[in-house]
């Protein structure tokens, strides 16, 4: 099996823009460059929506084992803006504690665009490191039953599920899986016989639960949406918080409330997109020598991110 089976549907994996943009900078940067870009790749910035959704995570996270009615969240919103980094910061986050094995406390997996039973129960053992992951219909029964007391033992009280939209599918082309379960059967089952609560992360379809599980929407009640980001103060206020976080680089242009908005108009306000503009910029910058991003470096970055006949226009070259 390839390291891309044996990951697939984990939410570590990286997705193929992320790795297409990782394999062309090797080759076009230099290793002090790249050393450069890294820590600002690594910002993380608690703006109020993050600190919002945050906070209904812990809360599930705290509750989940303690009470018999069933806790969970839905997160929805456009991709890229910050759905996913969201997740890896809560499971990166979580302080020891004795309720729970170290590393085990929340687990995430990634849905692929067909989901099926076997490929989440199989993703959930590999993280768990149970010896025998691979799952088929045969043996599907069993490796549940498995996974649910791994899950008791090692004390785990949230699972998260990203890209969870592709459950709409599944259940509008009434799929059933190769081994007879909906996949939400199967998460329905989680959160009751573990128990854990169950946090579902993806695109605005999502926000409808009732259209993927009528069953699943009455177990969770927390609704939330991360959206990009308008032009305006809340902007300016993350732009500015991003600057602060970068020690080794000096980003203080991007602080300016008139670049903040440029960048604002380059990015549409998406998270992703800022952070792919940004860390280009540096890179570009750290190889002309300078610790300090100018207007230049931006322009460049905008042009090798999106190509010189992108549709919005380069708004560095005005």
């Amino acid at each position: 099996m390839s390291a891309r089976d044996d990951n697939e549907g984990d939410v570590d994996w990286p997705d193929e823009e992320e790795r297409q943009t990782i394999t062309r900078r090797l080759f076009t940067y230099t290793p002090h460059a790249l050393a450069a870009a890294i820590p600002v790749d690594r910002i993380m910035v608690s703006h109020p929506g993050f600190k919002e959704i945050l906070s209904s995570c812990d809360r599930v996270f705290q509750l989940s084992r303690e009470f018999s009615t069933q806790q969970g969240v839905v997160v929805s919103g456009p991709t890229g803006s910050g759905k996913t980094a969201l997740i890896r910061y809560f499971r990166s986050s979580l302080p020891s504690s004795n309720l729970f094995e170290v590393g085990h406390g929340a687990l995430a997996v990634r849905l692929s665009k067909r989901p099926t039973v076997g490929q989440l129960v199989g993703s959930l053992l590999r993280q768990i490191r149970y010896p025998f992951p691979n799952v088929n219909a045969h043996t599907l029964g069993v490796k549940r039953n498995v996974l649910i007391d791994a899950l008791k033992q090692k004390g785990t009280r949230l699972l998260f599920v990203d890209e969870a939209h592709h459950l709409l599918l599944q259940t509008r082309m009434r799929i059933r899986t190769e081994d007879g379960n909906h996949v939400t059967d199967c998460l329905r089952e989680l959160m009751d016989e573990v128990p854990l609560g169950l946090a579902l992360f993806g695109g605005e379809d999502l926000a409808d639960l009732t259209g993927v599980d009528l069953h699943l929407a009455s177990r969770i009640s927390a609704r939330h949406l991360l959206q990009s980001f308008e032009a305006g103060s809340m902007w300016h206020g993350f732009v500015r918080a991003f600057a602060r976080q970068s020690k080794g680089f000096n980003l203080d242009l991007l602080a300016e409330k008139a670049e903040a908005a440029r960048v604002q108009k380059a990015t549409g306000g998406n998270l992703r997109a800022f952070k792919r503009l940004v860390t280009e910029a540096v890179l570009i910058a750290a190889d002309d020598g300078v610790t300090r991003i100018g207007i230049e470096h931006l322009r460049t970055a905008f042009d090798r991110v999106y190509g010189k006949h992108a549709s919005l226009g380069n708004p560095y070259a005005e």
